[in-house]
C-alpha cells in the first residue's frame, strides 16, 4: 500500500495561504523518497505574518520566484493516485489543503486520509503531549521542525511504527486494531479522521496551577478562557493547563465572565467562512451586548501566552 504524508506551513492565520509544502512517500514500511516546494500564497492571502516567519523561517523573499498552489498542485495530484493521503494532525492539513484549493477553483481529490496525531494517542499512551517533535523525540527520530519536507518524514516514520508494532500492512488493518476511522476527501467535501475516545470531556475543575508565581502583567492573568475547536499545536488539556499556570481562569461554556474564545484553526477558519458553532454564535451575542470578550485564533493566543 502506498502512503503519501504530507505537511504545509502557511504565511499567515488564514488556514489556505500555503508558502509551503512537503511529502514523503512511503511503500512497504519504508520512505521512498521526499518532495518540497516553497510557495506563493494567493495574491489575497499573501502577506507573512511575523509570528509564522517566527515557525518556519520562510519570509515573503523566500517564496518572490516561487509557483503558486495551482501549478504545485498539477504535480501533487499525480502522487497522491492510488494513495492513502498522511498527516500528523490531520485537521489542519486537510483544511489547509480544501481552502487553497477552494481559492483557485480546484476539485477535491478523492481519496482516504489518516492522522498520525491520532494514532499516536492511542499507541504511546501517557506522553507529554502529541505533537509531531514530541512523538518523534520519544521515537528518536531526530527532524529539523516546520521544515514541510522533513515534518513530512516525521509523520511517515510515526506511520510506520505504528504499522509495524501492530504488524499490519494495510490502512483497513491498522484503523481497526485502534479504532480508527478513516477520514475521506471527495468533491462534494470530507468526513473526518477520529478515533474512539477513552473518556469523555475534560474536568474543568480538576485543572490546578503548577506554580503561584504569577506576572499580574500577563494577558491571561485573572482572565477567563474558554476553547473551542481542535488545537494544532497541543492537546485542549495541555492548553488549558499553560493558562492556569499564569494566573488564568479557564471555563467549559460561554458565559458573561469570559475574555478570550480560542478557536483551533479548523474552527477559525469555519469561523471565518460564517460557519458558527454554538459557541460562536453565544461569544458574539455576547460582544454585540457589551462584553469585552475576545474571539481569537490558535496563533494569537501562543503569542499572548509567550508575552
Amino acid at each position: 500500500m502506498k502512503f503519501v504524508c504530507i505537511d504545509f506551513e502557511t504565511a499567515n492565520s488564514f488556514i489556505g495561504s500555503i508558502c509551503s509544502v512537503g511529502l514523503a512517500i512511503i511503500e512497504d514500511d519504508k520512505i521512498l523518497e521526499t518532495k518540497s516546494w516553497l510557495v506563493k500564497p494567493h495574491r489575497d492571502y499573501s502577506y507573512f505574518d511575523p509570528f509564522n516567519v517566527m515557525i518556519h523561517g520562510i519570509t515573503e523573499k523566500d517564496i518572490k520566484d516561487a509557483p503558486n498552489f495551482k501549478d504545485v498542485y498539477s504535480q501533487i495530484k499525480e502522487l497522491l493516485a492510488d494513495s492513502v493521503l498522511v498527516a500528523h494532525n490531520a485537521a489542519f492539513d486537510m483544511s489547509a489543503l480544501r481552502h487553497v484549493l477552494d481559492l483557485y477553483d480546484i476539485k477535491y481529490p478523492e481519496i482516504d486520509y489518516v492522522c498520525t496525531y491520532k494514532l499516536a494517542t492511542k499507541f504511546w499512551i501517557g506522553l507529554e503531549n502529541y505533537k509531531l517533535d514530541t512523538v518523534s523525540k520519544h521515537l528518536n527520530f531526530e527532524f529539523s521542525h516546520h521544515n514541510a519536507e522533513e515534518d513530512a518524514k516525521a509523520c511517515g516514520n510515526v506511520l510506520i511504527h505504528c504499522m509495524k508494532e501492530k504488524n499490519v500492512n494495510s490502512i483497513t488493518e491498522l484503523s481497526n486494531c485502534v479504532g480508527l476511522k478513516i477520514g475521506r476527501l471527495f468533491a462534494a467535501g470530507y468526513t473526518p479522521c477520529s478515533v474512539a475516545k477513552d473518556k469523555h470531556g475534560i474536568d474543568v475543575k480538576g485543572i490546578k496551577a503548577e506554580t503561584y508565581n504569577f506576572d499580574p502583567e500577563h494577558e491571561f492573568y485573572n482572565r477567563k478562557v474558554v476553547f473551542t475547536g481542535t488545537l494544532s499545536s497541543m492537546e485542549r488539556k495541555e492548553a488549558m493547563q499553560k493558562v492556569v499556570n499564569v494566573g488564568g481562569l479557564i471555563g467549559d461554556s460561554m458565559t458573561s465572565d469570559v475574555n478570550y474564545l480560542v478557536m483551533g484553526m479548523q474552527d477559525y477558519s469555519k469561523f471565518a467562512d460564517g460557519k458558527e458553532s454554538s459557541k460562536t454564535k453565544k461569544a458574539k451575542q455576547l460582544i454585540a451586548s457589551g462584553s469585552e470578550l475576545q474571539i481569537i485564533d490558535e496563533n494569537e493566543f501562543l503569542r499572548l501566552l509567550q508575552s
